[in-house]
């Protein structure tokens, strides 16, 4: 193998390398920057973790799929879009399963991408981190206010989902 062969595969690989590492932040990038907001009850599962950081996991109405009218149709296991509608109050409320991304939604529903485990459904919004100088601030907000708490998220027109910010009446943590 040449030189210039040599070279060219390498800096190939190097570059194949970088792509991968720049996909998965270039992605939820992307939805942040461009996706439609959307605000969803939260329901706090965990204050935080010490081996995992800190962080919430966060558990929300439309993880469970008997909460969609048709939910009981879907397999344990595999791909769904959750369509959602905007309340009147603001909040998105879950309306029904599908198995492919619904083409034609109006402006007041959208679909959100995730993937059914063991008869619940992940988003990939299921852990907000937080600041280390701020975790007992929030894990405090959660336990005295929890029918209060809010996530913000983004939806790009593909399903996919960011978490923004989440909020407690007026206080934004993010």
């Amino acid at each position: 193998m040449s030189k210039r062969t040599t070279l060219i595969a390498f800096i190939l690989a190097v570059a194949v390398q970088v792509m991968m590492l720049v996909a998965v932040p270039a992605r939820r990038a992307l939805t942040l920057a461009n996706g439609k907001r959307v605000v969803l009850r939260v329901q706090p599962v965990d204050p935080y973790s010490i081996l995992s950081g800190y962080y919430v996991t966060l558990g929300y109405e439309i993880s469970r799929r008997e909460v969609f009218a048709n939910g009981s149709d879907f397999a344990d296991e595999g791909s769904c879009y959750a369509v959602l509608e905007r309340g009147a109050d603001g909040i998105w409320k879950p309306i029904s399963l599908e198995r492919e991304l619904p083409k034609a939604l109006p402006d007041n529903r959208i679909a959100l991408a995730g993937r059914m485990r063991y008869g619940r459904i992940e988003y990939g919004i299921e852990d907000f981190y937080i600041p280390e100088s701020r975790r007992r601030a929030v894990a405090d907000d959660l336990r005295n206010h929890p029918d209060k708490a809010r996530v913000e998220i983004k939806v790009d027109g593909s399903g996919n989902v960011a978490l923004e910010r989440l909020r407690i009446e007026d206080r934004i943590y993010e």
